[in-house]
């Protein structure tokens, strides 16, 4: 089986974290486009990351981060 036909496993903590970003984005009162144009990303890309589809990196945490207006360490900050 080559690379391209295998799936990526998403980490648990990804798949906690999307969960997370979208009741943040709940309790604000955000559109998913409001955070992604804030953040400066695709709406889709955030999409996928709340859907724990797709990994980020620590540098697009700390974009979202300040999207919302926190640190990353509070954007980190969920019981999972």
């Amino acid at each position: 089986m080559s690379k391209r036909d295998r799936k990526k496993e998403i980490p648990a903590f990804c798949v906690e974290l999307g969960k997370h970003l979208r009741a943040l984005r709940a309790e604000n009162g955000l559109s998913i486009e409001e955070i992604a144009f804030k953040a400066g990303i695709d709406a889709q890309n955030l999409r996928k990351y709340e859907l724990g589809k797709q990994e980020m990196k620590v540098s697009m945490l700390k974009r979202i981060a300040d999207a919302f207006g926190i640190t990353t360490s509070e954007l980190l900050s969920f019981d999972n």
